[in-house]
């Protein structure tokens, strides 16, 4: 007895539902993704052959000129860490929208006195303004101020010290006594890039 062939239908599948999701995915994506913002001041860092990753970091960015930058890595930190430096600088005085400015700044590197002036500025202003570093000299040692502030706000908090390797060994080291005469502190970590890495490896070195 002969076999039946059965006649071959092709099949159709409706991709209409799996489009729509991929678009939903990919604007989801698109609209909940926020970019690593650019570095206030740019570093460039020196090698080492250690490899420690941090988290909950305040950092200090020293850069080519001996320019001291401070910035605390959570932002839920940063209200209440300006609200102790204004309880400690009564004479200075921010809006609601200045808070709000403050709360976005990855780095600061400016004093307390230009602070109101600072953040009055739009982006456009802002991203023009000269930073002159946060004062560190013994007369005016507002470094250790906000260092000391932050340890307060979150005891947990680690010290970083971000120094570009053509910086003065000078201003490092002035960052150095600030947070050990100034702060009390004794522990802190310097970040490098890793030894023989062609890419820009962020590691650490506790001192």
């Amino acid at each position: 007895m002969p076999k039946i062939k059965v006649p071959r239908k092709s099949t159709s599948i409706d991709m209409t539902a799996m489009c729509d999701v991929s678009f939903l995915l990919l604007t989801f994506f698109m609209l909940t993704s926020k970019f690593r913002p650019p570095e206030a001041v740019p570093i460039d860092l020196p090698n080492s052959r250690s490899q420690i990753k941090l988290q909950n970091v305040m950092t200090i960015s020293v850069d080519k000129e001996g320019r001291a930058y401070f910035g605390v890595t959570e932002t839920s930190t940063r209200e209440a860490l300006l609200t102790r430096m204004l309880n400690k600088h009564p004479e200075i005085k921010l809006n609601k929208d200045q808070v709000k400015a403050f709360k976005g700044l990855d780095m600061i590197g400016f004093s307390m006195a230009e602070m109101s002036g600072v953040l009055s500025l739009n982006p456009v202003q802002y991203k023009k303004f000269k930073q002159n570093g946060i004062p560190k000299d013994s007369m005016q040692c507002e470094l250790a101020e906000w260092v000391f502030q932050a340890r307060f706000v979150d005891p947990t908090m680690k010290v970083a010290i971000k120094g570009d390797k053509f910086s003065n060994i000078k201003a490092v080291k002035q960052v150095i006594w600030a947070l050990t005469e100034k702060a009390g502190l004794n522990r802190f970590n310097l970040i490098t890039t890793l030894a023989g890495s062609s890419e820009k490896t962020t590691t650490t070195s506790e001192q």
